[in-house]
């Protein structure tokens, strides 16, 4: 996921403007810089604490330091804001159940919504979801361990009469941090960028914040 911090074409004329008229235009891609760097820290924040408000994904799937900032410059005046990251396994990353002897595994994506048995039904079966331990091989012969949640899949089959079993993975973080900037964020954005706008355009006019 990809955010453009930059001021619309609008508000930057309006800015420049301003700067001409009160004989300090040659300040205008200074005033712009502070801005939309302070800006783009703000919203990294922002998204960070966003995302964690709405989705129930752990403090280890989700840092701060995996929101990157590319700051603006004088030749470059706009902010880059990215979070990158492939999906997240169910147990790994989000609120979850183990199974029980007549209940599947149950899991919580969204903190507005329930924790939900995972189960599928296909061909008058119905696959519970569980907990289990998988051993895993290096190349080099290193052998390791991971916990997750998984499910039979139907129709599929690593041997006769013993289907395969697949993890189950949750959003990736940057799709869950990109539903939170749509939902809580990117409406705000202009306004916010606006004021910090004029707040270091008075800095340069007028001597204060």
């Amino acid at each position: 996921m990809m955010i453009t911090v930059e001021p619309s074409p609008a508000l930057y004329l309006a800015l420049k403007k301003r700067l001409e008229e009160m004989g300090k235009g040659d300040r205008a891609k200074e005033v712009l810089q502070k801005a939309i760097k302070e800006m783009a820290h703000s919203t990294k924040l922002r998204l960070h604490s966003e995302t964690k408000a709405i989705y129930t994904i752990k403090r280890s799937a989700f840092k701060q330091s995996d929101i990157r900032v590319k700051n603006p410059t004088k030749n470059r005046l706009y902010a880059m804001i990215a979070v990158e990251g492939e999906p997240i396994p169910l147990k790994v990353g989000y609120s979850s159940r183990k199974n029980a002897k007549r209940k599947a595994a149950s899991a919580k994506v969204r903190a507005d919504g329930s924790m939900k048995e995972l189960t599928l039904e296909s061909g008058g079966r119905r696959y519970k979801a569980f907990v289990a331990t998988m051993t895993n091989v290096s190349k080099s012969g290193k052998i390791s361990e991971h916990a997750g949640i998984f499910q039979r899949v139907p129709g599929e089959f690593n041997r006769p009469g013993r289907e395969k079993i697949k993890q189950i993975y949750a959003p990736a973080r940057s799709l869950a941090a990109k539903k939170a900037y749509q939902e809580k964020i990117a409406s705000d954005m202009q306004g916010e960028l606006s004021y910090r706008l004029h707040k270091h355009m008075n800095t340069v006019i007028y001597g204060r914040r």
